[in-house]
């Protein structure tokens, strides 16, 4: 089978599929985001005219090329795989194609990470400096706008061999930087052919334009943060992983990234919900921008140091993003598995704000749990008890200057918490209507009210009374968290004022 055309074609199918045959372009051919293209062994690709066979980008899908076999290229045409970033943030890109130079990102920062030395180094010149086949760079985009960088070369479509170091002495020992190598997704799934040694089962993704945070993904445990679902790795993207040990004791580190998983796919979540696992807690705050998950869980394989094949650490990014993870002992972890819950009823949780304002801690999993186990979330900032049974969702203002030593999750039947004063402080009705905050608190109360905006910033209080309460916000669009303290408690939530 032959095509000719005379002008440049863009492919906008889902799956575009040839074997055997013989396709030639008169001036190129545009593959459109979303698009997957499946190349089998005796294809030969003619690219007439000076043209280029380029795969674009976006900002919510990426192309897709899979090589199977030997797949010939002719023609004066070249490879060119898009790459598009958001202006303003940090990404972290590796290249799907070989002899590209680093010169692809003029007028951009673009770093690479040496373990050995724990140091990033800003890679200037000389321009013609290869970008490494399978290694991750961290990179800023100073564009007013967001920018595409287009790297041009012969796709790699072969197994790429990765070793990793192990310097003790440094305080990132065992972290190191590399990269998805081919123009297609690939799947970090513990299949054989990664042939990992000494390496951790965790990849750790920067989320640079959903959650502002690292996503997380462990194999062994099938568990995500952050939107991971499944352990597929976008192309162009960059990932760190971990040695298994950060001690040197082994003889050598290393993984290999195998041809064999990669996967036509143009997308790399489904934004499916995560499989049921028993005895598992996701904690995830929301803020105006950014967001961040938790996992909090109970295995009887796990143990109480970090478990490698369970747990995730806690990587921090400089985005103003919230923080939120499990602390155990001087480890800070993204996913923190425990053996029982009968000696872990108190589980401290950390949190940073990023940046002042109002959050909303969403907890899901309590039905994973026994039914009569009771489970509350503790905010020892504001001295508040929640019974996540009856509420899910707790709304909170939080700076960050306030101490990250914050949340407790309870498992337990006893907390001395006093039913009665809480099941009033539940009665409370909080609502906005036009220009103005209704508080209706039906018993008798002593106590105050309190509004924030969206900054966190105290904006007014008022003493509050058992009935109708009103507080009037002329002139105040946009959202707001009321507070009402009492002697036996507080019971917050978030209102917009329109």
């Amino acid at each position: 089978m032959a095509m000719k055309t005379k002008k440049v074609i863009s492919l906008i199918v889902s799956v575009f599929f040839l074997h055997m045959a013989t396709i030639s372009f008169g001036q190129g051919l545009k593959v459109s985001p979303g698009t997957n293209v499946i190349l089998e062994a005796g294809t030969i690709v003619n690219i007439d005219g000076g043209g280029s066979f380029t795969l674009n980008d976006d900002l919510t899908y990426s192309p897709s090329l899979v090589e199977r076999g030997n797949v010939t290229f002719t023609g004066g045409g070249d490879l060119k795989v898009e790459q598009y970033l958001e202006k303003g943030e940090w990404h972290i890109i590796s290249s799907p194609v070989s002899n590209e130079e680093i010169g692809a990102y003029l007028d951009m920062y673009l770093y690479s990470y040496d373990e050995p030395t724990d140091v990033f180094t800003n890679l200037v010149q000389p321009t013609t400096m290869p970008l490494n086949v399978g290694e991750g760079y961290h990179t800023w985009s100073v564009a007013a706008s967001p920018d595409y960088v287009t790297l041009n070369g012969t796709s790699n479509k072969s197994d790429v061999n990765i070793t990793l170091t192990v310097t003790p002495s440094t305080n990132s020992s065992g972290w190191n930087l590399i990269g998805n190598p081919f123009p297609c997704v690939v799947d970090w799934n513990g299949n054989a052919d990664w042939n990992m040694n000494n390496v951790d089962p965790t990849v750790y993704l920067f989320d640079a334009g959903g959650s502002g945070n690292y996503a997380t993904w462990n194999y062994s445990s099938g568990t995500g943060t952050n939107g991971k679902t499944n352990g597929y790795i976008a192309a162009t993207q960059g990932f760190w992983v971990r040695t298994s040990d950060t001690l040197g004791s082994q003889s050598s580190y290393s993984l290999t990234i195998p041809a064999s998983q990669r996967v036509a796919s143009a997308t790399t979540e489904f934004y499916k919900e995560s499989n049921f696992v028993e005895n598992m807690l996701r904690l995830k705050v929301q803020a105006e921008k950014y967001s961040d998950e938790c996992i909090i869980a109970f295995n009887p394989d796990a143990t109480d140091v970090f478990d490698n094949n369970f747990d995730a650490y806690k990587l921090f990014t400089e985005a103003p993003s919230p923080k939120l993870y499990s602390v155990w002992g001087d480890v800070k972890q993204a996913v923190n598995f425990m053996p029982s819950i009968e000696y872990h009823e108190e589980i401290p949780v950390s949190f940073y704000a990023g940046i002042d304002g109002i959050f909303t801690l969403n907890i899901e999993g309590m039905n994973s749990f026994p039914d009569d186990l009771p489970i509350y979330l503790e905010d020892k900032q504001d001295n508040m008890f929640q019974d996540l049974r009856e509420n899910s969702e707790y709304t909170f203002v939080s700076s960050i200057m306030d101490d990250r030593d914050r949340f407790v999750i309870h498992f337990a039947n006893s907390l001395g918490i006093d039913e009665s004063d809480k099941l009033e402080m539940d009665d409370i009705h909080i609502y906005s209507w036009q220009n103005n905050v209704h508080v209706n608190i039906p018993f008798k109360f002593k106590g105050t009210i309190e509004i924030f905006d969206f900054l966190g910033r105290k904006i007014t209080s008022a003493k509050a009374v058992e009935g109708e309460n009103k507080i009037s916000l002329s002139d105040s669009q946009g959202y707001y968290v009321v507070r009402v303290v009492g002697e036996n408690g507080l019971k917050s939530q978030k209102v917009n004022i329109q």
